[in-house]
């Protein structure tokens, strides 16, 4: 099959995003032995440079990567500041006129185009199927439904991507609610396929090793019981429930936070208030800042409990990495579909600050505990969270789309 794959993100930005769409394009092309051509954006240039395009190095055959630019995402805020919604609309334009070029240029042209994040991937992406009259399969990460149907400026490009698609597909049955919140038309078409989990060759696989190394980096004495984050520290995430959680009343000052992942933004520290002022005065937070994913999995590894208590999410590719690593996790309701309460972790409900603390409490008193949960985890995880098993669905998903674009059979 030739797939076109339009993402908002490709590596060596951070985020979920960008992680998901290296993991499905290359396993689409390594599992299911499909071609697979990515068309993501790229800020590495100032927003006033002349339109460009770059390839990228994929070091998978069957994967092409190519970025186009200049774009306005994950430039520097103080630019990003100055830049209204008419030259933001110039710049869409102008990335995608280069696209149709680049797509008029293929030698073989894709069967379908699949997008990862609806603004602005999946709403460019919507005319890029329709300039070559192929089915466009939207993909559902997070914020993009999460979050943007509660927004005045976003719900329309949101809107008009759900509804010119051939199929939606969510990585959560909670972004599939959301979904069906503002599109209820959109339910027969829509699917859920989960994320995966594929883990890097860490730097360090001996889980004493890492404690130790984790310990040393953070200046912590041995008798801590380390709970770790994977991911950036933002509202949405569920942090400040987190941070206060580990402040409540009863809770050992042994049981110290890691958060491997970039430090919050001003905004996001605002909603924490005094927390994490306070958890660090206590010595109990430790903040890795930026790692590349390799090194931030080698110093989870080193904790004892992994956490995910997350508000508003989709399915955080952190929290799959923390029971590939065999960590026992602590959730939020939102992930009771991923970790099974009393036997791969336990769960709690979202913002209930007393709930997360006696469930971080519990794990942290108990090691037998804690190791038979985390067995449980990665059995789990090598069960239902495979690249390949990730594959296969959306293979169906493509496969149905293709047929009924022939056939205008049902999805």
């Amino acid at each position: 099959m030739q797939i076109l794959m339009f993402t908002e993100a490709w590596p060596p930005l951070s985020g979920g995003v960008a992680t998901s769409a290296h993991r499905v394009a290359t396993s689409l092309a390594e599992l299911g032995g499909h071609e697979v051509t990515v068309f993501t954006f790229d800020s590495s240039e100032v927003v006033t440079s002349p339109p460009y395009v770059k390839e990228a190095t994929v070091a998978v055959a069957g994967v092409k990567v190519l970025k186009f630019g200049p774009f306005f995402l994950k430039r520097p805020s103080d630019e990003i500041a100055g830049i209204n919604e008419k030259h933001r609309a110039i710049l869409r334009r102008q990335v995608f006129d280069r696209m149709v070029e680049a797509v008029d240029a293929m030698p073989t042209r894709p069967e379908l185009v699949f997008s990862m994040y609806v603004v602005n991937a999946g709403w460019m992406a919507t005319y890029l199927a329709n300039h070559m009259d192929v089915p466009h399969v939207l993909g559902v990460r997070g914020n993009d439904v999460g979050r943007n149907i509660f927004s005045v400026d976003r719900l329309y490009p949101v809107a008009l991507a759900v509804r010119n698609a051939a199929a939606v597909v969510c990585v959560n049955s909670h972004l599939r609610e959301r979904l069906m919140l503002a599109f209820p038309e959109a339910g027969e078409k829509t699917r859920m396929i989960e994320n995966s989990c594929r883990l890097p060759v860490l730097p360090v696989m001996d889980q004493a090793a890492a404690r130790s190394t984790l310990l040393g980096r953070a200046g912590w004495p041995d008798s801590s019981v380390v709970v770790s984050f994977i991911g950036a520290a933002r509202e949405k995430k569920g942090i400040r429930a987190l941070l206060a959680a580990l402040l409540e009343p009863g809770v050992s000052r042994d049981l110290r936070l890691a958060l491997i992942g970039s430090r919050p933004t001003a905004a996001d520290q605002r909603l924490f208030g005094d927390l994490w002022a306070r958890l660090e005065d206590e010595g109990r937070l430790f903040c890795s800042g930026q790692l590349d994913r390799a090194e931030a999995l080698g110093l989870a590894l080193g904790s004892d409990i992994g956490t995910m208590p997350s508000i508003e999410d989709g399915l955080a590719n952190g929290l799959l990495e923390s029971i590939c690593l065999g960590l026992p996790v602590v959730v939020s309701d939102l992930f009771s579909e991923v970790v099974v309460e009393g036997v791969s972790g336990l769960v709690a409900r979202r913002n209930d600050v007393a709930g997360l603390a006696a469930a971080l409490t519990q794990l942290a008193r108990d090691a037998g505990l804690r190791a038979a949960m985390g067995r449980a985890a990665l059995e789990r995880a090598t069960e239902r969270y495979s690249p390949q098993f990730e594959v296969t669905n959306y293979e169906e998903v493509f496969s149905c789309v293709l047929k009924r674009s022939l056939s205008s059979a049902p999805l």
